[in-house]
């Protein structure tokens, strides 16, 4: 008879075997029960100690696989048990009308609910600082043929930098490997990580990706909130909420502009010339346009800069025009048709000294903010 109920009380719980959602952090070291002397290997055996508590002493842990650190949770409640009984702390249920009552350790408990969130956040700082100081990294890029050795930040920093994919502030990440692996699968699938598309190959997807300012992820998939580190500081509060609360956070994202989104919408997206009003859809359009009417080969004269300098430089440009100043001389005039005739007669489409331009003030766009920013590539993918 007690087999049966037991049976049937599982059946009312759910299964308590979990063979891939195991806990993040089974410690390799022998945990001692809640409520007794038998000890567990929790890495090994946690089936059977699941088994165990659940027979013997008729405790059901609720998600268990989400608990960040297995052992110090139950070493948490074996002290609070030293001092106070189970049935005084823990909320009961009477299984049918067998009268049997069975103990379940939930997050509906404040103080469960606490301790679970405080050794969730606990690990992910400690995967986190190792991450950082992780200097053995190898991983081959997602978007060209190179293989990287060296930190993950560095990594990172290859993926912003070459290939203008950007995946988050490093400071911000955690798990960073599942993150890549994550990115790699979908792009793997031909599917783009932010719009989340299929595309028929790996040309296409590229093509998309770049012209359409998809080469970031979609902030609006919460598949992506458990590798940033800012989703693990308040229980059950995302960056989105915690940014409606207050501004602390604001001027995080503000000062990191991989972290900003927009949703572009093909039929309007548009590539302004930097020297004159015209538009096209097309950033080879526009280079053609420049290289044509302007002797500006955006391509050849941009060749030594880095992907940040080439933002600023096209930051500095428009800022200049827009105040109808020449950008190579500085020299102001009344109107942009003054300007457009001084450009021309001086042969001044060109680039000024790199110190001009390459200044923290012009990293983010204020002036004309288009699409042309974002869509130039200093390594096309091999």
């Amino acid at each position: 008879m007690d087999f049966m109920k037991s049976e049937r009380a599982k059946e009312s719980f759910g299964p308590l075997i979990f063979e891939e959602n195991r806990c993040d952090l089974l410690q390799n070291v022998d945990t001692r029960c809640l409520l007794c002397e038998d000890e567990f290997n929790l890495q090994i055996s946690l089936p059977m100690f699941l088994a165990h508590i659940f027979d013997v002493h008729n405790i059901v842990i609720e998600d268990v696989q989400n608990i960040a650190n297995l052992h110090d949770y139950i070493r948490y409640w074996q002290q609070k048990f030293k001092n106070t009984t189970i049935e005084q702390i823990i909320p009961s249920i009477t299984f049918d009308s067998t009268n049997q009552k069975y103990f379940l350790m939930s997050n509906l408990l404040k103080e469960d609910k606490e301790l679970r969130h405080k050794l969730k956040l606990e690990y992910a700082l400690k995967v986190q600082e190792y991450e950082r100081n992780d200097k053995s990294f190898i991983r081959f890029c997602l978007m060209c043929k190179l293989c990287y050795e060296g930190s993950r930040q560095g990594y990172l920093e290859h993926l912003s930098v070459q290939h203008n994919l950007q995946l988050g502030n490093p400071q911000n990440l955690v798990f960073v490997d599942e993150l890549i692996n994550t990115i790699e699968s979908k792009m793997s699938n031909l599917q783009c990580i932010y719009c989340e598309r299929i595309f028929t190959d790996r040309h296409v997807l590229k093509e998309h990706m770049r012209k359409k300012l998809h080469k970031r992820i979609n902030p609006e998939n919460e598949e992506y909130d458990r590798f940033y580190i800012v989703n693990y500081l308040e229980p059950n509060k995302s960056w989105k909420t915690i940014l409606k609360e207050d501004d602390r956070y604001a001027i995080s994202r503000e000062a990191n502009a991989d972290e900003e989104y927009s949703d572009w919408n093909e039929k309007e997206d548009q590539i302004i010339c930097l020297f004159c009003k015209a538009k096209e859809t097309d950033i080879n359009v526009i280079c053609l346009h420049m290289e044509a009417e302007h002797g500006f080969s955006f391509t050849d004269i941009t060749k030594d800069l880095d992907f940040f300098q080439k933002v600023k430089l096209i930051n500095y440009i428009r800022k200049q025009i827009h105040e109808n100043r020449c950008s190579y001389c500085q020299l102001k005039f009344e109107t942009f048709v003054d300007l457009e005739k001084h450009l021309t007669g001086e042969n001044h489409y060109k680039i000024p000294h790199l110190k001009t331009f390459d200044q923290p003030e012009f990293y983010f766009p204020t002036y004309e903010n288009d699409a042309f920013l974002y869509l130039i590539d200093d390594v096309e993918d091999n």
